[in-house]
């Protein structure tokens, strides 16, 4: 029989904050959609009145390291506080894009990441 352990990161390290007006930032995480020409809707991670996108690194030895010890590292959080909905409208180059919402205060790591979020003073 196989043995099955969870095993949860212990700490999020966070390298770089940055806090947006509404929609300063719908337009930022439309234009990175565009600009990867991804083809599918943006969306955003939304926890109690906080929508966010993470930077993520590289996985590199170092990083993956880290994760294996428990600690995440976030290159950069850009964030932004406003109320839910499943879309938001934003005007990029003329076009409206629809920026998705995904609720995910099921996460308990993105729960902790808003509580500090909603604290952080530069």
């Amino acid at each position: 029989m196989v043995e099955i352990e969870y095993l949860p990161y212990q700490k999020i390290i966070v390298h770089e904050i940055r806090r947006m007006e509404l929609s300063e930032f719908l337009l930022l995480v439309a234009s990175q959609a565009e600009a990867q020409k991804q083809g599918a809707m943006p969306a955003v991670d939304w926890v109690d009145g906080i929508a966010f996108v993470k930077g993520e690194f590289l996985p590199t030895p170092e990083t993956v390291e880290e994760n294996l010890k428990g600690r995440l590292h976030y290159a950069i959080v850009f964030f932004t506080e406003t109320s839910y909905d499943q879309h938001k409208k934003v005007s990029v180059s003329g076009r409206e894009i629809l920026v998705r919402f995904n609720k995910a205060d099921s996460n308990p790591n993105f729960v902790e990441l808003v509580k500090f979020l909603k604290n952080f003073k530069p």
